[in-house]
């Protein structure tokens, strides 16, 4: 029987007898591939059948890493069903908004659910570094949503927005798919739609000879400046600059991940990131919480404020430096 030139998907299993055995071959016989020699250790073995019989299965998640994780963040996982009581209050109801600005609320709210939830599920999983790529995104969501609950005149703007960016789309694709990746009827109304709403969005680009440009975002205010005129600004530094090390192909992404060997040989350092997953977890934790309450200030959704102080209250607890107090 010929060889096999990839890794088994049906996976390998370990013999009493210290063989690896395929477990996928055509005429259901487990084939030896390898065998230990008297010279394999005991521990030398374990790890060896260890490997083959884990590695080899694509699986979705690492039980290893649930198991530290609860005993890392026990009180986070006790506490979580007050979170979730908070949550399906504030988001889980049937309501007919009339409001451009309620209508946003609700549902960027709901997406920030989202988001916290791929950013437990990564840190629940060892992937500190991922939980903290996604972490950026929440707090932009979170921030945003303060922003415009406090200011509910600009909602306009951050909605027409939205054909901007649909031009720079229909340009990209059209660049690199070819020019008919859209319809005619599409692309014309694409460049309509963009042209009742440029103007607003037009900056100065040199004050001396007057020429202007299309803005990058949505508002005058950079994004880190309107994080500043929102309660939210004072975690700018872990919700925001420290996630964009990580997100967009930086040094700082790299030299997190390098190691050196005794002989100073540089490495990958493989192994699951637990610290990183949990200042991600506590950071977006944080800013979570203020979903909720943007959510409670605009509606008034009865009970909420009460189960938002329970989750102030659990924050505290959970993330406070004693964690035996």
């Amino acid at each position: 029987m010929p060889h096999k030139d990839y890794v088994d998907p049906k996976g390998y299993r370990a013999d009493p007898d210290r063989n690896i055995r395929r477990m996928g071959d055509e005429d259901g016989e487990q084939r030896a591939i390898l065998q230990a020699t008297e010279a394999c250790s005991e521990a030398e073995w374990v790890a060896v059948s260890d490997f083959f019989q884990n590695y080899s299965r694509l699986t979705f998640g690492d039980p290893k890493e649930w198991k530290d994780f609860e005993k890392r963040n026990l009180r986070f996982i006790q506490r979580y069903p007050q979170l979730q009581k908070a949550i399906t209050i504030a988001f889980n109801r049937n309501t007919a908004f009339e409001e451009p600005i309620d209508k946003f609320i609700l549902m960027f709210g709901r997406l920030c659910v989202e988001d916290f939830s791929e950013i437990a599920v990564c840190c629940g999983n060892g992937y500190g570094h991922a939980g903290q790529k996604l972490l950026r995104g929440l707090y932009e969501r979170a921030v945003t949503l303060r922003y415009l609950h406090e200011h509910p005149e600009e909602i306009e703007d951050f909605l027409d927005y939205y054909h901007v960016g649909q031009r720079k789309l229909k340009l990209a694709c059209e660049e690199t798919m070819g020019a008919d990746t859209f319809s005619p009827e599409q692309a014309a109304e694409i460049e309509k739609e963009f042209a009742a709403v440029k103007e607003k969005f037009m900056v100065t680009h040199c004050e001396k000879c007057g020429t202007k440009r299309l803005n990058h975002t949505w508002n005058k205010l950079d994004f880190v400046a309107m994080a500043k005129k929102t309660s939210l600004g004072k975690l700018f530094a872990i919700g925001y600059i420290m996630p964009l090390r990580h997100a967009h192909a930086t040094v700082a992404s790299m030299v997190s991940r390098m190691g050196l060997t005794d002989q100073g040989a540089t490495i990958f350092k493989w192994e699951a990131q637990r610290k990183e997953a949990d200042a991600a977890l506590r950071a977006a934790h944080n800013v979570f919480l203020d979903v909720l309450r943007v959510q409670d200030e605009r509606f008034r959704v009865p009970g909420l404020k009460e189960q938002n102080e329970v989750c102030l209250q659990d924050f505290v607890d959970i993330w406070q430096k004693d964690s035996n107090a």
